[in-house]
């Protein structure tokens, strides 16, 4: 009975001091009045986004049982001051440790590990598993952007000692009028050796299309390529060698994009893209330039390699040369020991006496014979190297060859992406005042007199598209004038094309970045007939103004000319100054057509 009592006593303080200890925790989170700023306890969520800062999903920790969450917790202004990951068996796996900038808007961050494991967990895509493996109280010193994403990352035990470093690149594409990125992850060692590094590229700045894997000497060795089906809610995985052998292909998860991811806001629903608004296609590319200026620098500094490796190998030769002659030198010295060793054999026929010195003799002989053999050896085996360093040569010059060539499309790659960028590749308006004079006359306009032609076009560039041409559409007005004393065979009259045109200018070196040469077809209504025309023009884009100048030639056929029956065509050459408007012209032009090219492709 005493027991029963002592017992309920205990349970009634113990009970009694965990509801003090509550108070005690609830007064901590309350406003202090003596330091006059809210102290906030830690709050727990299991969702965190390092690069942008952003936590979701809150709850309580016992809500998080068998689940991955976080423990966050804030400084005075209210900022993340700390980041805890705990894993589902509720162990501390890493802890982030912000440093905010006084305003507020940077801030740079270290992770520190508690348990062994890769760094590969703080993200899946940006590390590789050749440099991953961390211990327990390691630190990831991160470097970040301005937008919140890595771009330095060096890793180090708690006595500041390096292991391995990560550096990360990002690139924006632009194919088909669509933006990409491409984040390039390259990783070093201790000794700031290249290790590897691997190429990511997300299609439309959020989906993860393939990784490129990379060795030491930056040779490709493996594929990883994702294929999204958003209906099936599922994505393929291909898995292909350095040969493009496909060795494994395999139904994972659906991977949709992180709703926090950089650049992009999260509707509920949808990602909708906000980061492609400030994007220039003159630092597009540019960006294209620059690497095209590496890509040349790097064939200079292979050719270099190569050359170093040609003159390596004609020392080689020339060392290889003097072994040749030293070999024959012994060689005609084993000649003389086999003529010793005979002179031997004879004296220890004639003379019985000496014959232990006759053998010993006659073994020094068949040493120097097996000496004179190696020797042979060694001619045959400088023989192989002399083949081996003429195949690395021509090896040598095959892949600088190879470089140089690489190099040089890259370069045209670039000039083509400058051109488009200069140009323009969307939507404009045109207007163009043209003056020529007719040539080639067709017999029944022969006895007019010719006098000069006037045109005026306007229209929209790029219109549509069909198999990756561009087409502008427009309208022009001619004037035709074939004056003759007769007024019933006066021809002088109005016309109305429509007209299409393209631009068939190729990216060739020799063309100026420029200049457009542009095919055009029209047709309409000539007074009081019809009548169709076709031409070509080279233009010149008086870069950076919006005039162009240009020379041109078309052909012209009417349906009626001084006769009512009577077709009559002849061809007009010229000269043309126009003006391309962004924005300046009411929109009626600017409808948008439905792409019916799209079946044919």
């Amino acid at each position: 009975m005493g027991a029963s009592l002592r017992i309920s006593q205990i349970l009634g303080i113990f009970i009694l001091t965990q509801l003090l200890f509550f108070q005690v925790v609830n007064a901590q989170g309350q406003l202090n009045t003596e330091e006059g700023r809210l102290i906030k306890v830690p709050e727990y969520y299991q969702y965190w986004n390092p690069y942008r800062r952003v936590v979701s999903q809150r709850g309580e920790a016992h809500t998080f049982f068998g689940k991955v969450y976080y423990e966050v917790t804030y400084n005075k202004d209210n900022r993340i001051k700390a980041v805890t990951k705990y894993g589902k068996d509720r162990q501390a796996k890493e802890t982030y440790h912000f440093m905010w900038s006084r305003s507020g808007i940077r801030s740079e961050y270290k992770v520190e590990f508690h348990t062994d494991g890769r760094a590969s967990r703080l993200d899946t895509s940006l590390y590789s598993d050749q440099l991953s493996y961390v211990r327990p109280g390691w630190i990831a010193d991160v470097t970040s952007r301005s937008d919140g994403r890595p771009r330095e990352v060096d890793f180090y035990d708690p006595l500041g000692m390096n292991y391995f470093s990560y550096t990360f690149n990002y690139t924006t594409l632009k194919k088909d009028k669509k933006f990409s990125e491409v984040i390039e992850s390259s990783y070093f060692d201790s000794n700031s050796n290249f290790v590897g590094r691997h190429l990511l590229f997300v299609e439309r700045g959020a989906f993860l299309r393939m990784i490129q894997y990379f060795n030491s000497e930056n040779k490709i060795f493996l594929t990883k390529e994702f294929l999204h089906d958003k209906t099936m809610e599922e994505t393929i995985r291909v898995i292909t060698n350095e040969k493009g052998e496909e060795i494994e292909r395999k139904i994972i998860p659906y991977m949709p994009p992180d709703k926090y991811a950089y650049k992009f806001e999260w509707t509920g629903s949808a990602v909708i893209d906000r980061g492609l608004k400030d994007i220039d296609n003159l630092d597009l590319a540019y960006e294209f330039a620059l690497r095209a200026q590496e890509a040349l620098e790097k064939a200079n500094e292979d050719l270099k390699l190569a050359k170093e490796a040609f003159e390596k190998a004609n020392e080689r030769a020339k060392r290889t040369k003097e072994l040749l002659r030293e070999a024959e030198k012994q060689a005609e010295e084993a000649d003389k020991f086999r003529a010793k060793m005979e002179e031997a054999k004879l004296e220890a026929q004639n003379a019985i006496d000496l014959m232990y010195d006759a053998e010993r003799e006659a073994e020094l002989a068949r040493l120097e014979a097996a000496s004179a053999k190696a020797t042979l050896d060694a001619i045959e085996k400088t023989r192989e190297v002399e083949d081996y360093a003429k195949e690395e040569r021509k090896r040598a010059r095959k892949e600088a060859r190879k470089a140089r060539r690489e190099a040089r499309r890259e370069a045209r790659i670039a000039r083509a992406a400058l051109q488009d960028s200069l140009l323009g590749v969307e939507t404009r308006t045109f207007l163009s005042l043209s003056y020529g004079w007719p040539i080639l006359v067709e017999q029944s306009l022969s006895n007019n007199t010719a006098g000069v032609h006037y045109l005026f076009g306007f229209g929209r560039r790029n219109m549509f598209e069909f198999n990756g041409w561009d087409f502008d559409l427009g309208l022009e007005v001619n004037w035709y004038d074939f004056s003759s004393e007769n007024s019933e065979q006066n021809f002088q009259t109005l016309s109305y094309f429509g007209i299409s045109q393209i631009d068939i200018r190729p990216g060739w070196k020799w063309i100026p970045t420029a200049l457009e040469t542009t095919l055009k077809v029209g047709g309409g209504l000539v007074s009081p007939g019809y009548g169709f025309t076709i031409g070509s023009s080279a233009t010149y884009n008086l870069l950076p103004t919006p005039l162009t100048v240009a020379i041109f030639s078309q052909f012209n056929w009417v349906s009626e000319g001084i006769d009512q029956d009577t077709p009559a065509n002849w061809t007009t050459v010229g000269l043309q100054f126009g003006v391309n408007l962004e924005d300046k012209i009411p929109e009626i032009f600017d409808i948008d057509l439905p792409n019916i090219f799209d079946i044919f492709r």
